[in-house]
């Protein structure tokens, strides 16, 4: 059985997700002692997303362990360093814009990137899901979890929302 980027890129970030709730949370994460709604607890989304990727990892693992790539060059891309370093730029660009641009407006730009960077060029559904995404979570944190959210430059319209 022939042993791939895949097997040790799942098996990483199982550990990952392991070392998050083992280590990462039980340490770093300040909890109260008496929360009224364990969502709002402090470490439940971190947990959340530790369990996906854990569990994401294992499900690579375990297809990288029953489907072996044969060779290669199956699995290498000549332009992989190229397509990640658009990660960074685009990833870079919307951690500095977020101060201006709000986490509404800032993620809306950022998502829609992203997906036309992964290939995607369905106009409506990159504009569906960049609008829908971020707005929901606004709206998630804002009114139900009574979290203010920075607006930045869309603070007039968002204002009565």
């Amino acid at each position: 059985m022939t042993q791939n980027k895949n097997f040790w890129a799942g098996l990483a970030l199982g550990l990952i997700g392991l070392a998050i709730i083992f280590i990462a949370i039980p340490f770093g994460v300040d909890e109260p002692k008496k929360i009224k709604f364990a969502a709002l607890s402090p470490a439940y989304y971190p947990q959340i997303v530790a369990i996906a990727m854990t569990f994401l990892g294992g499900v690579i693992t375990l297809r990288a362990v029953m489907r072996p790539i044969k060779s290669n060059t199956e699995t290498e891309r000549p332009d992989a360093v190229v397509r990640i370093s658009i990660v960074f730029v685009i990833l870079a660009i919307y951690a500095l814009s977020i101060t201006y641009l709000g986490l509404v407006l800032a993620p809306v730009i950022a998502l829609f990137a992203f997906m036309f960077h992964a290939g995607e060029r369905r106009i409506w559904v990159m504009a569906f899901i960049a609008i829908a995404v971020p707005f929901g979570l606004f709206l998630f944190f804002q009114k139900i979890a009574g979290i203010p959210i920075p607006t930045g430059v869309l603070a007039p319209l968002l204002k009565g929302v």
